[in-house]
């Protein structure tokens, strides 16, 4: 797996999750009325999807720490760089995607 399709994969869990967080936190939904027990329980579940939240944000983070713009900045030398058959340009040290 490149690093190009880790972070795209990172995006969609870390959207998917938000949406399930913003769900659980709508308040014309059932279980945000009445009974607080169960509404202290959605809000736990809430606040541990935003702590995995900032975890994926974090990793992905680490697995592209410097970003300029839509060009990948990479700083290793260019005789760590190489081209994939498909054409595309890559680093062999880090793994990212130049292109």
């Amino acid at each position: 797996m490149t690093v190009k399709k880790a972070i795209a994969n990172l995006e969609f869990l870390i959207k998917k999750k938000q949406e399930l967080k913003d769900g659980l936190f709508d308040p014309e939904e059932s279980w945000n009325k009445g009974e607080p027990t169960i509404s202290g329980f959605v809000n736990t579940i809430a606040t541990i999807l935003q702590r995995d939240i900032d975890w994926l944000q974090a990793i992905k983070k680490h697995l592209l720490p410097e970003q300029h713009r839509t060009k990948i900045v990479c700083r290793h030398p260019k005789k760590m760089h190489d081209t994939s058959p498909d054409g595309q340009k890559y680093c062999m040290n880090c793994n990212a995607d130049l292109n």
